[in-house]
This record gives C-alpha cells, structure tokens and sequence, in this order.
C-alpha cells in the first residue's frame, strides 16, 4: 500500500493561520512526525489514502498548534477546544471545557485539530469483527 505524501499547497489552504506561523518546512517536519501517530505505509489501519492524507492533516495541524504555539488569527490567543462554560466582561475571561475526557484523549482535546481527529477516528478505537476467520477452540493437554 502506498504512503501520503504531504501536499504543503493543499495543507496551507487548509490551515492558513497555521501556515503563516510554522511555513512549509515546519509543516512537513509536523507532518513527518504525524506519522507516528498514524502509519503512513501499508500497516496503516486507513487504507484509503485520501481519508488518511486528512487525518494526517489532522494531526500536523495539532502538532503545529501545541510545538508553535499558534494562536486564533489577529490575536495572541490560542484557540479555545470545547464548549464555553464561563464568560466574564470585566477584564475578559472565557473558559471552554470539553467535558469528561479519558487520559488518552486529553493530549487530542488540546486544539480544535486534535479534538476533530479524536472525534474522526472513532472507528480506530472500536473492536472489528472479521467474518469468516477460521475458529480454533483453544484445548490444553
């Protein structure tokens, strides 16, 4: 199975206040280590390359948002993840929350981009049956 390749043009129109901060070599290096977190060859458990060239997508946006500290375009930022749960007027303060996340959820729910794969790769998370896979009963001696 083949691999992704990172298409910069098609991530930069993605993700453009991205971009702006991180620029191309940034976003391939993000995009580089994505694939740590999901096989970019033929282990990958996404085999459709398109569905697995936005989820790495994805993920090089999160990995962009938390190593560069990008903030919400025309501020100093960052983007807020979740539901707001508190908003004050007097010398502003907002709070999202994102409600009850499990640990290995937390590090996604970080950024908008990792909240949307974390929530995208649900399929990923849930046990597969396979039909037609030879059954052996297990018998001990």
């Amino acid at each position: 199975m083949p691999s992704v390749l990172f298409d910069v043009q098609v991530w930069q129109v993605r993700y453009p206040a991205l971009f702006t901060t991180v620029g191309a070599e940034g976003a391939q290096a993000c995009f580089d280590q994505a694939s740590l977190f999901l096989a970019n060859d033929d282990t990958s458990p996404v085999p459709d390359l398109t569905r697995r060239a936005t989820l790495l997508g994805l993920i090089t946006a999160h990995l962009a948002q938390l190593g560069f500290g990008v903030a919400t375009p025309g501020t100093d930022q960052p983007a807020l993840v979740g539901r707001i749960t508190s908003a004050r007027m007097g010398s502003v303060a907002v709070e999202a929350d994102m409600g009850p996340v499990t640990a290995s959820q937390a590090w996604w729910a970080q950024t908008p981009y990792g909240a949307a794969y974390w929530a995208a790769t649900a399929f990923l998370r849930t046990a597969r049956y396979v039909p037609g896979f030879p059954q052996t009963p297990l018998s001990w001696p």
